[in-house]
Protein backbone atom coordinates (compact mmCIF):
# COMPACT_ATOMS: atom_id res chain seq x y z
CA UNK A 1 0.00 0.00 0.00
CA UNK A 2 1.34 3.44 -0.86
CA UNK A 3 2.25 5.58 2.10
CA UNK A 4 -0.11 8.49 2.56
CA UNK A 5 1.31 12.00 2.54
CA UNK A 6 0.84 14.25 5.51
CA UNK A 7 -1.06 17.46 5.04
CA UNK A 8 -3.54 15.84 2.68
CA UNK A 9 -6.11 18.65 2.70
CA UNK A 10 -3.54 21.25 1.67
CA UNK A 11 -2.18 18.96 -1.03
CA UNK A 12 -5.69 18.30 -2.38
CA UNK A 13 -6.43 22.03 -2.52
CA UNK A 14 -3.20 22.70 -4.38
CA UNK A 15 -4.02 20.03 -6.96
CA UNK A 16 -7.51 21.40 -7.50
CA UNK A 17 -6.14 24.91 -8.04
CA UNK A 18 -3.51 23.51 -10.38
CA UNK A 19 -6.17 21.86 -12.53
CA UNK A 20 -8.27 25.01 -12.65
CA UNK A 21 -5.20 26.99 -13.66
CA UNK A 22 -4.45 24.53 -16.49
CA UNK A 23 -8.05 24.71 -17.59
CA UNK A 24 -7.99 28.50 -17.69
CA UNK A 25 -10.61 28.74 -14.94
CA UNK A 26 -10.63 31.07 -11.98
CA UNK A 27 -10.12 29.46 -8.58
CA UNK A 28 -13.65 30.49 -7.65
CA UNK A 29 -15.18 28.67 -10.62
CA UNK A 30 -17.71 25.97 -9.81
CA UNK A 31 -17.16 22.84 -11.93
CA UNK A 32 -19.91 20.30 -12.37
CA UNK A 33 -20.21 18.29 -9.16
CA UNK A 34 -21.23 14.71 -8.65
CA UNK A 35 -22.66 13.84 -5.23
CA UNK A 36 -20.87 10.85 -3.75
CA UNK A 37 -22.48 7.97 -1.98
CA UNK A 38 -22.56 8.13 1.82
CA UNK A 39 -20.99 11.57 2.14
CA UNK A 40 -22.01 15.18 1.79
CA UNK A 41 -18.81 15.87 -0.12
CA UNK A 42 -19.07 16.34 -3.87
CA UNK A 43 -16.62 15.24 -6.53
CA UNK A 44 -15.23 17.81 -8.90
CA UNK A 45 -15.12 16.52 -12.46
CA UNK A 46 -13.48 18.66 -15.07
CA UNK A 47 -11.57 18.59 -18.33
CA UNK A 48 -8.87 20.72 -19.84
CA UNK A 49 -6.96 20.57 -23.12
CA UNK A 50 -3.21 20.46 -23.63
CA UNK A 51 -1.47 21.50 -26.84
CA UNK A 52 -4.70 23.27 -27.83
CA UNK A 53 -4.82 24.42 -31.44
CA UNK A 54 -2.11 21.99 -32.56
CA UNK A 55 -2.36 18.50 -34.07
CA UNK A 56 -1.33 17.20 -30.63
CA UNK A 57 -4.41 18.68 -28.96
CA UNK A 58 -5.79 16.23 -26.41
CA UNK A 59 -7.85 16.28 -23.21
CA UNK A 60 -6.98 15.69 -19.58
CA UNK A 61 -9.73 14.55 -17.20
CA UNK A 62 -10.00 15.17 -13.48
CA UNK A 63 -12.01 13.45 -10.77
CA UNK A 64 -11.26 15.10 -7.43
CA UNK A 65 -13.08 13.88 -4.33
CA UNK A 66 -12.08 17.00 -2.36
CA UNK A 67 -10.83 14.91 0.53
CA UNK A 68 -7.58 13.52 1.77
CA UNK A 69 -6.38 10.61 -0.31
CA UNK A 70 -3.91 9.49 -2.95
CA UNK A 71 -3.48 10.96 -6.40
CA UNK A 72 -3.20 8.67 -9.42
CA UNK A 73 -2.41 9.46 -13.04
CA UNK A 74 -3.48 7.04 -15.78
CA UNK A 75 -2.16 7.53 -19.32
CA UNK A 76 -3.16 5.69 -22.49
CA UNK A 77 -2.58 6.11 -26.19
CA UNK A 78 1.16 6.71 -26.41
CA UNK A 79 1.12 4.44 -29.46
CA UNK A 80 -1.75 4.64 -31.91
CA UNK A 81 -1.76 0.93 -32.76
CA UNK A 82 -2.30 -0.04 -29.11
CA UNK A 83 -6.05 0.41 -28.95
CA UNK A 84 -6.63 -1.49 -25.72
CA UNK A 85 -4.65 1.07 -23.74
CA UNK A 86 -6.45 4.16 -24.92
CA UNK A 87 -9.86 2.51 -24.94
CA UNK A 88 -9.35 1.39 -21.35
CA UNK A 89 -8.22 4.89 -20.36
CA UNK A 90 -11.35 6.35 -21.98
CA UNK A 91 -13.34 4.15 -19.60
CA UNK A 92 -11.21 5.03 -16.57
CA UNK A 93 -11.79 8.76 -17.07
CA UNK A 94 -15.50 8.19 -16.25
CA UNK A 95 -14.92 6.23 -13.05
CA UNK A 96 -16.29 7.34 -9.72
CA UNK A 97 -13.85 6.85 -6.85
CA UNK A 98 -14.09 6.84 -3.07
CA UNK A 99 -11.26 9.23 -2.22
CA UNK A 100 -8.36 11.20 -3.58
CA UNK A 101 -7.78 12.42 -7.12
CA UNK A 102 -7.73 10.62 -10.46
CA UNK A 103 -6.14 12.28 -13.49
CA UNK A 104 -6.56 10.56 -16.86
CA UNK A 105 -4.94 11.32 -20.21
CA UNK A 106 -6.68 8.75 -22.43
CA UNK A 107 -5.26 9.74 -25.83
CA UNK A 108 -1.77 10.98 -25.14
CA UNK A 109 -0.66 10.78 -28.78
CA UNK A 110 -3.66 11.85 -30.87
CA UNK A 111 -1.76 12.08 -34.17
CA UNK A 112 -0.62 8.46 -33.91
CA UNK A 113 -4.10 7.36 -32.86
CA UNK A 114 -5.75 9.10 -35.81
CA UNK A 115 -3.23 7.56 -38.18
CA UNK A 116 -3.28 4.15 -36.48
CA UNK A 117 0.52 4.27 -36.33
CA UNK A 118 3.12 3.59 -33.66
CA UNK A 119 4.69 7.06 -33.82
CA UNK A 120 3.85 10.64 -34.68
CA UNK A 121 5.90 13.09 -36.77
CA UNK A 122 8.43 13.40 -33.93
CA UNK A 123 8.97 9.65 -33.61
CA UNK A 124 8.13 7.44 -30.67
CA UNK A 125 6.50 9.64 -28.02
CA UNK A 126 7.53 7.20 -25.30
CA UNK A 127 11.19 7.88 -26.02
CA UNK A 128 10.93 11.60 -25.29
CA UNK A 129 11.18 11.52 -21.47
CA UNK A 130 14.89 11.44 -20.55
CA UNK A 131 15.31 11.08 -16.78
CA UNK A 132 16.83 14.13 -15.15
CA UNK A 133 16.22 16.30 -18.20
CA UNK A 134 13.39 18.20 -19.84
CA UNK A 135 11.20 16.10 -22.14
CA UNK A 136 12.33 16.58 -25.71
CA UNK A 137 9.10 17.45 -27.59
CA UNK A 138 6.30 19.93 -26.84
CA UNK A 139 3.75 17.14 -26.37
CA UNK A 140 6.03 15.22 -24.01
CA UNK A 141 6.64 18.40 -22.01
CA UNK A 142 2.91 19.10 -21.78
CA UNK A 143 2.20 15.56 -20.55
CA UNK A 144 5.01 15.72 -17.99
CA UNK A 145 3.77 19.10 -16.79
CA UNK A 146 0.33 17.61 -16.14
CA UNK A 147 1.83 14.73 -14.19
CA UNK A 148 4.14 16.82 -12.03
CA UNK A 149 1.44 19.42 -11.37
CA UNK A 150 -0.45 16.89 -9.25
CA UNK A 151 2.44 15.38 -7.30
CA UNK A 152 1.10 11.88 -8.00
CA UNK A 153 1.35 8.92 -5.65
CA UNK A 154 1.18 6.46 -8.54
CA UNK A 155 1.35 6.64 -12.36
CA UNK A 156 0.04 3.98 -14.77
CA UNK A 157 0.97 3.84 -18.46
CA UNK A 158 -1.23 1.52 -20.55
CA UNK A 159 0.14 -0.35 -23.57
CA UNK A 160 -0.12 -3.54 -25.62
CA UNK A 161 2.59 -5.52 -27.36
CA UNK A 162 2.75 -7.72 -30.45
CA UNK A 163 4.32 -10.55 -28.43
CA UNK A 164 4.58 -12.05 -24.94
CA UNK A 165 7.23 -11.31 -22.34
CA UNK A 166 9.90 -14.03 -22.00
CA UNK A 167 8.07 -16.51 -24.22
CA UNK A 168 9.27 -18.22 -27.39
CA UNK A 169 5.81 -18.35 -29.00
CA UNK A 170 4.72 -15.73 -31.51
CA UNK A 171 6.63 -12.55 -32.29
CA UNK A 172 9.10 -11.02 -29.85
CA UNK A 173 7.35 -8.73 -27.39
CA UNK A 174 6.71 -7.64 -23.83
CA UNK A 175 3.00 -8.38 -23.35
CA UNK A 176 1.22 -10.07 -20.44
CA UNK A 177 3.41 -8.32 -17.90
CA UNK A 178 3.32 -5.46 -15.41
CA UNK A 179 6.57 -3.53 -15.05
CA UNK A 180 7.08 -1.70 -11.72
CA UNK A 181 9.45 1.10 -10.77
CA UNK A 182 12.01 0.77 -7.99
CA UNK A 183 9.82 2.69 -5.51
CA UNK A 184 9.06 0.89 -2.28
CA UNK A 185 6.16 -1.54 -2.65
CA UNK A 186 5.82 -1.25 -6.42
CA UNK A 187 7.28 -4.67 -7.11
CA UNK A 188 4.89 -6.30 -4.66
CA UNK A 189 1.99 -4.39 -6.22
CA UNK A 190 2.91 -5.84 -9.61
CA UNK A 191 3.18 -9.38 -8.25
CA UNK A 192 -0.11 -9.21 -6.37
CA UNK A 193 -1.89 -7.75 -9.38
CA UNK A 194 -0.64 -10.53 -11.66
CA UNK A 195 -1.87 -13.09 -9.13
CA UNK A 196 -5.25 -11.39 -9.04
CA UNK A 197 -5.47 -11.35 -12.83
CA UNK A 198 -4.45 -14.98 -13.22
CA UNK A 199 -6.91 -16.12 -10.57
CA UNK A 200 -9.97 -14.09 -11.52
CA UNK A 201 -9.53 -12.81 -15.08
CA UNK A 202 -7.67 -15.55 -16.94
CA UNK A 203 -9.66 -17.55 -19.47
CA UNK A 204 -8.96 -21.24 -18.89
CA UNK A 205 -9.19 -21.87 -22.63
CA UNK A 206 -5.97 -19.91 -23.16
CA UNK A 207 -2.51 -21.44 -23.06
CA UNK A 208 -0.54 -20.92 -19.87
CA UNK A 209 1.89 -18.59 -21.61
CA UNK A 210 -0.88 -15.96 -21.59
CA UNK A 211 -0.75 -15.78 -17.80
CA UNK A 212 0.34 -12.43 -16.43
CA UNK A 213 3.67 -11.99 -14.70
CA UNK A 214 5.79 -9.29 -13.18
CA UNK A 215 8.14 -7.76 -15.74
CA UNK A 216 11.61 -6.39 -15.16
CA UNK A 217 12.05 -3.44 -12.81
CA UNK A 218 11.86 0.05 -14.29
CA UNK A 219 14.98 1.74 -12.91
CA UNK A 220 15.21 5.11 -14.65
CA UNK A 221 17.85 4.20 -17.23
CA UNK A 222 15.80 4.80 -20.39
CA UNK A 223 13.91 7.84 -21.79
CA UNK A 224 10.42 6.37 -21.19
CA UNK A 225 7.67 8.02 -19.17
CA UNK A 226 7.67 5.50 -16.33
CA UNK A 227 11.46 5.47 -16.21
CA UNK A 228 11.25 9.24 -15.66
CA UNK A 229 8.62 8.70 -12.95
CA UNK A 230 11.08 6.38 -11.22
CA UNK A 231 14.14 8.60 -11.55
CA UNK A 232 12.64 12.06 -11.12
CA UNK A 233 9.65 11.47 -8.84
CA UNK A 234 10.73 8.31 -6.98
CA UNK A 235 7.11 7.17 -6.95
CA UNK A 236 5.41 3.89 -7.81
CA UNK A 237 4.78 3.66 -11.52
CA UNK A 238 3.77 0.82 -13.79
CA UNK A 239 3.93 -0.02 -17.47
CA UNK A 240 0.94 -2.27 -18.19
CA UNK A 241 1.38 -4.49 -21.26
CA UNK A 242 -1.17 -6.92 -22.68
CA UNK A 243 -0.42 -8.88 -25.84
CA UNK A 244 -2.01 -8.58 -29.27
CA UNK A 245 -0.77 -12.04 -30.21
CA UNK A 246 -3.79 -14.33 -30.50
CA UNK A 247 -6.11 -12.06 -28.51
CA UNK A 248 -9.02 -9.81 -29.45
CA UNK A 249 -9.41 -6.15 -28.57
CA UNK A 250 -12.24 -6.67 -26.09
CA UNK A 251 -10.19 -9.18 -24.11
CA UNK A 252 -7.15 -6.89 -24.01
CA UNK A 253 -9.27 -3.92 -23.01
CA UNK A 254 -10.95 -5.84 -20.18
CA UNK A 255 -7.61 -7.16 -18.96
CA UNK A 256 -6.25 -3.62 -18.89
CA UNK A 257 -9.25 -2.26 -17.00
CA UNK A 258 -9.00 -4.95 -14.35
CA UNK A 259 -5.28 -4.32 -13.91
CA UNK A 260 -5.93 -0.59 -13.46
CA UNK A 261 -8.71 -1.31 -10.99
CA UNK A 262 -6.49 -3.55 -8.87
CA UNK A 263 -3.40 -1.31 -8.94
CA UNK A 264 -5.44 1.75 -7.97
CA UNK A 265 -7.07 -0.20 -5.16
CA UNK A 266 -3.65 -1.20 -3.83
CA UNK A 267 -2.82 2.49 -3.74
CA UNK A 268 -5.91 3.46 -1.78
CA UNK A 269 -8.28 4.47 -4.58
CA UNK A 270 -11.36 2.29 -4.97
CA UNK A 271 -13.75 2.52 -7.87
CA UNK A 272 -17.37 3.08 -6.86
CA UNK A 273 -20.43 2.62 -9.01
CA UNK A 274 -22.74 5.54 -8.42
CA UNK A 275 -24.36 7.18 -11.43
Amino acid sequence: MAEKHEGGSEKTTQKRRSFLRHAGLAAVATPAALATQGTSQAAIRDTHTIREGTPDETDVYLTDMQNEGPTAVVVGGFHGIEEAGYQAAEDVKTWSIDQGTLITIPRANPVAIRRDTYSNDNGNLNRKFPPGEEPTTPLARAIWDVITSYDPDVVLDLHSSKGIYNEDVGPEGVGQAIYPTTASGAGEDAVMTTRYMNRYHFDGSLEDYYRFRRGNTIDGDRPLLIHKVDADLNQPGFIVETTRYGTDLETRRNWTLNIVHHLLRRHGINRTYEN
